[in-house]
């Protein structure tokens, strides 16, 4: 377990059914998503094949799927976090139902859970498959982790399947997607398996402000162990001063960037490391053949705490911070052990001492951090919130001229202000022809001659911000998919 050699995932693989089952619904959640992604799922729900392959051409595999799909499967994501598509393909449209955006409440809180609930069928059997991961909906090269588990519905409910039971059932109720009592009872009794040598398996769903009768809060605050460790690509001050107060010894893996950010009394007895840069950035030194280097940065997130010769392992999507110790919502699981080589010194010697050195002793660098980019992601952060909460109208009607269609969208603008930032409206498959949108009015834009197999209920907002440095003058672009919140089709 965690053998960075060995130990590895598909993602793919981990949604494909088991042998002679079939899918009868499938639950995920993402903070960011990426279209195509998105399209590979069906295929490994239904394919069993892995999310590799090129999913911007018309391949039947994925239509196929798609239909199969496209009322078994609801993805929620945050509103805003979907990726815009460099291309778009006329499938996107058909997986356009199953996504559901989730609107944080306040600027400074995400939706940041990654998990998926399936549900598979075979005559009178009934399997569920519970995927917690760190990773998001996207083809991002990132380190992760995951932890997988099956089961079988019990005659009784138990407590960790109780708490993933309401969280669904909390996200439906604060959408406009309806999940059946059925599904939600049978889960609450899902007795899933636990790994080998593993024992006490509870769920950690973080919900601040759901709407049932437990606050679910993250367990992050109660740590108390006498061994720490800590993986996380995001860090911050208050949470780090909450954990060495709270645990005796602390070994913290983040990223280079991040522990640049912690000022040194903060980060002195904790035992940090970061990511090999050689390996982060390793494409940047090989022949990538005209492809352009991705880094490889760490965002797994991974707690565990040891006392008494047992080691506790917190697994899923908070990260250590703030945001994730109070604001966001999240998803993590626990399981505990007390084998030898899943106890913490075993763990810490493996990733840091012994093998391949992907995870070297932290140095802090020269680089100056950016408090002017900073500032800005703030601002850029402020008003995307802000746009997400607008309502954006839209209404189809056919052509006078031709068979194809014109789309209206209408947004009231009154009470927003830009600020310094020009906002421009685009569709999808028209991404160039981009309309501005003026601040203090109600807006209403036309789009002309969109062909029916074109038209989707996804708009594009750009950002572009003219950012004055120290070096001088350049403009940001920051591009949203957004879901048009109502859209109806005139007949004429």
């Amino acid at each position: 377990m965690l053998n960075i050699q060995h130990d590895r995932l598909n993602y793919g693989k981990l949604l494909a059914p088991p042998e002679s089952f079939e899918l009868s619904k499938a639950i995920g959640t993402t903070y960011s998503l990426d279209l195509y992604a998105l399209l590979a799922i069906p295929v490994s729900l239904f394919y069993a094949k892995s999310m590799e392959g090129d999913f911007h051409l018309n391949r039947y595999d994925v239509l196929d799927a798609i239909r199969k799909s496209k009322y078994k499967v609801d993805l929620f994501c945050q509103r805003g976090k979907i990726l815009v598509p460099k291309e778009y393909n006329n499938l996107l449209a058909f997986m356009e139902d199953c996504i559901e955006e989730v609107q944080p409440a306040i600027v400074n809180a995400s939706f940041h859970p990654k998990l998926w609930v399936l549900r598979f069928e075979k005559k009178e059997e009934v399997m569920y498959r519970l995927i917690v991961l760190s990773r998001n909906l996207t083809f991002d090269r990132s380190w992760d982790v995951v932890y997988f588990s099956d089961g079988i519905p019990a005659e009784s409910k138990n407590p960790a399947s109780i708490k993933l039971s309401q969280f669904i059932k909390g996200m439906y109720n604060e959408s406009n997607r309806k999940i059946s009592t059925s599904f939600v009872d049978e889960l609450a009794k899902v007795e899933f398996e636990i790994p080998f040598n593993f024992s006490d398996f509870e769920t950690f769903p973080i919900v601040p402000n759901i709407h049932v009768k437990t606050n679910f809060s993250n367990p992050l605050l109660n740590f108390k162990y006498k061994d720490l460790l800590v993986i996380s690509p995001f860090i911050d001050k208050s949470t780090l001063d909450v954990l060495k107060r709270n645990n005796k010894n602390i070994t913290l893996l983040s990223r280079q960037e991040e522990l640049d950010r912690i000022d040194e009394e903060t980060l002195e007895g904790i035992n940090t490391y970061c990511m090999n840069e050689l390996v982060a950035n390793g494409e940047n030194y090989t022949d990538t053949e005209g492809h352009e280097p991705k880094s490889q940065n760490l965002h797994a997130k991974i707690y565990i705490g040891e006392r008494n010769r047992i080691a506790n392992w917190y697994m899923g999507s908070a990260n250590c911070t703030a945001p994730a110790l109070g604001r966001n919502t999240e998803m993590l699981i626990k399981i505990s052990a007390s084998k030898f080589n899943f106890r913490l010194d075993k763990l810490k010697k493996d990733l840091f001492e012994e093998g391949p050195k992907y995870f070297i002793p932290y140095v802090r660098s020269e680089v100056e951090i950016d408090e002017e980019n900073e500032n800005l992601s703030k601002k850029t952060r402020a008003l995307t919130h802000a746009l997400c909460e607008l309502e954006f109208v839209g209404t189809v009607s056919t052509s006078d001229e031709n068979e194809n269609h014109q789309l209206m969208i209408a947004v009231d603008l009154s009470k927003i202000d830009f600020d310094s930032f020009s906002i421009k409206i685009s569709i999808p498959h028209r991404h160039s022809e981009a309309l501005e949108l003026i601040p203090g009015q109600i807006n209403s834009k036309l789009f002309t001659n969109i062909a029916i197999t074109n038209l989707s209920k996804y708009l594009i907002l750009t950002s572009i911000i003219m950012v004055t440095t120290k070096r001088g003058f350049w403009l940001k672009w920051i591009s949203k998919f957004l879901k048009i919140g109502k859209i109806s089709f005139l007949i004429s």
